[in-house]
């Protein structure tokens, strides 16, 4: 009897997580794996492969969105830090189960190295258009000031 309450839970929780968007899924099992694994909170280096454990632990959400929700925590700033700085790999119950090879460590870099470039230009663009707008704008001013003393002197 249990079990069939329990499938009749399971096909009713999976039937209202159905009717919502992918990107609403998405930020469900994001939530869901913060509360549920700190060392996600932590933005700790994962072990490889953990998406295969969560896809077991998260039976009520489909495959394809728990690997699409893990693999926005891997691109997140934060995360690639984390693993920039080396160091152990961690299991979903915050065991080290590995190291980070120094390839992931470089490409982890080189991921927050792009991240931060092209941050870069609108920076610099947006403090250069600052440093000509105050020109400009006094050139203006005292343009506007001479047309407007001929125009009082006539």
């Amino acid at each position: 009897m249990m079990t069939d309450q329990n499938s009749a839970l399971a096909q009713a929780l999976q039937s209202a997580i159905g009717e919502k968007s992918a990107r609403q899924q998405q930020i469900m099992i994001i939530e869901l794996l913060y509360q549920r694994y700190p060392v996600m909170k932590q933005f700790k280096p994962l072990m490889i492969g953990v998406h295969k454990e969560l896809e077991k632990a998260l039976p009520q959400f489909g495959a394809n969105h728990v690997h699409r929700s893990i693999a926005a925590h891997c691109r997140k700033v934060r995360y690639l830090k984390s693993v920039a700085r080396g160091g152990k790999r961690f299991d979903l119950n915050g065991k080290p189960v590995g190291d980070v090879t120094a390839e992931e460590k470089a490409a982890a870099a080189k991921f927050v190295q792009n991240i931060e470039d092209r941050k870069k230009p609108q920076t610099a663009a947006t403090a250069e258009e600052v440093a000509v707008d105050p020109i400009l704008t006094s050139e203006v001013i005292a343009e506007a000031a001479i047309t407007g003393a001929e125009n009082k002197a006539e």
